[in-house]
């Protein structure tokens, strides 16, 4: 059994985090950490859990745990991920995993020295329509994986009093919308075509106060070959969370990436494919992870998936400021 802590327990823990490793038949919600006591309160008590904390040094030191789920601003996650990993926790980060590869980095190079299990939430990844059209992809039914064109886009909604403000403020952000819904496509590139060696891009402030951007597109060289554009936009509406994948045999249509439709069209037919709805989106992130904890299966979401996400918004973060065309590390 994984007795687990949260700390930034929030809007995204409450929805989908907490009732995922409250339903997984290996884990136990332990311990709670947010600095809003009324809200932590009221929090405990819809969850039923039996420790809390204003402070997360406080939460880590009262022992108990055996993995952390950290769901804090971005600018938070590399220091309290770090303070986990050194007392010998396993943990789980919300995306994106850190400000920048630097900070992810550390935290994967920590995790591999110590032998702890560092998983990333890109849980669109275990969407259903994600992963059949990885199947699909992986059969060589349509050929060889040439490009991918996406978005990852949505008007921007919040207001000055709104606790996501922070979103706005590159030092916690690290970034606008491709830190935010950006990474989210990046990671479903990454699972489809590998690593990045090239990244050129765009970007500006078109209609948001703050310092990131709203607007954001890149272009995307892999290793394997394979080509790939990105928008990721906060300055327009209605949202739009579409991909595309382009095999020399035929492309995949995908109108939501968190939907449950999509069409496969090959030179002499096009097959419209309807999947049921997952509820519990979060479920098979918490398995990916509790089976790495345990033993008993591959991780999917590590943290080096979650390094390679970041390499590419770094770089697309540089190509925009200096006109240039970023060659990554291998």
């Amino acid at each position: 059994m994984v007795r687990w802590g949260i700390v930034g327990f929030g809007d995204i823990a409450a929805k989908a985090v907490a009732p995922a490793i409250q339903a997984h038949k290996s884990s136990s919600l332990e311990a709670i950490c947010r600095r809003d006591k009324a809200s932590l309160d009221r929090y405990a008590r819809d969850f039923n859990v039996p420790s809390t904390y204003t402070d997360y040094t406080e939460m880590l030191d009262a022992g108990g745990l055996d993995a952390v789920y950290v769901a804090t601003p971005v600018n938070l996650h590399a220091p309290q991920a770090q303070e986990a990993l050194d007392r010998g926790l396993h943990v789980l980060v919300e995306k994106p995993m850190a400000l920048d590869a630097t900070e992810a980095a550390n935290l994967v190079a920590t995790a591999d020295h110590k032998n702890l299990t560092l998983g990333i939430a890109f849980y669109h990844r275990f969407y259903p329509i994600n992963l059949r059209v990885r199947e699909i992809v992986e059969s060589g039914d349509i050929g060889d994986l040439i490009a991918l064109h996406g978005n990852a886009s949505g008007p921007f909604t919040m207001t000055p009093d709104d606790p996501k403000i922070w979103r706005v403020d590159r030092t916690q952000s690290g970034g606008g919308p491709l830190m935010d819904l950006g990474s989210h496509r990046l990671d479903i590139f990454y699972s489809l075509a590998g690593p990045a060696t090239r990244v050129g891009a765009f970007s500006d402030q078109r209609v948001i106060p703050g310092n990131v951007e709203d607007t954001a597109s890149l272009i995307i060289q892999y290793a394997s070959g394979v080509q790939a554009t990105l928008s990721s936009l906060w300055s327009i509406d209605p949202a739009r969370g579409d991909y595309e994948v382009w095999c020399t045999k035929g492309h995949i249509n995908v109108p939501f990436a968190r939907g449950t439709e999509f069409t496969v069209n090959r030179p002499d037919r096009s097959e419209h494919i309807t999947l049921p709805a997952d509820d519990l989106h979060d479920l098979p992130l918490i398995d990916d992870f509790v089976c790495a904890v345990e033993g008993s299966g591959s991780h999917v979401l590590d943290g080096v998936g979650g390094l390679q996400v970041q390499r590419v918004i770094d770089a697309a973060y540089a190509s925009a400021a200096s006109g240039e065309i970023i060659t990554l590390r291998t």
